[in-house]
């Protein structure tokens, strides 16, 4: 019986704990792919840190290279080409940058095929 009560207290800490983190916010997307003649990859040339709409944060890299991948309305894709970026929340999900501009303003996710929107747009430079 006691080990019961352990297993059944450790379930509802385990349930309890999940149900903390918040959902990723993020709406359908329809990713038009880039030709190959727009083929572009981009340097970052600091280091930015965002937050995703569930509020977990993600540094960039200085020097992490990223690749065209298209466009959806809310701007240009780019997939990590030297990493994996991921976005987190009640789950974990791969995640392509969302640029408007200069501005990076939310993620692509390829998985689900749609846009999360980061906490705050923030300026990037690349090269």
């Amino acid at each position: 019986m006691r080990w019961f009560v352990v297993s059944g207290t450790a379930f509802v800490l385990t349930l309890a704990l999940s149900a903390c983190a918040p959902e990723v916010v993020r709406s359908d997307a329809k990713l038009t792919p880039a030709s190959e003649v727009d083929q572009v990859h981009l340097t970052l040339q600091a280091n930015v840190h965002l937050e995703s709409s569930s509020g977990y944060g993600r540094d960039l890299p200085e020097g992490s290279v990223w690749e065209l991948r298209g466009a959806i309305e809310q701007g240009r894709v780019y997939r990590r080409v030297d990493g994996i970026l991921t976005v987190e929340g009640a789950q974990i999900h791969e995640a392509y940058l969302v640029l408007m501009g200069d501005r990076i303003v939310g993620f692509y996710l390829p998985v689900e095929q749609s846009y999360s929107p980061a906490k705050e747009s923030v300026v990037a430079k690349f090269k």
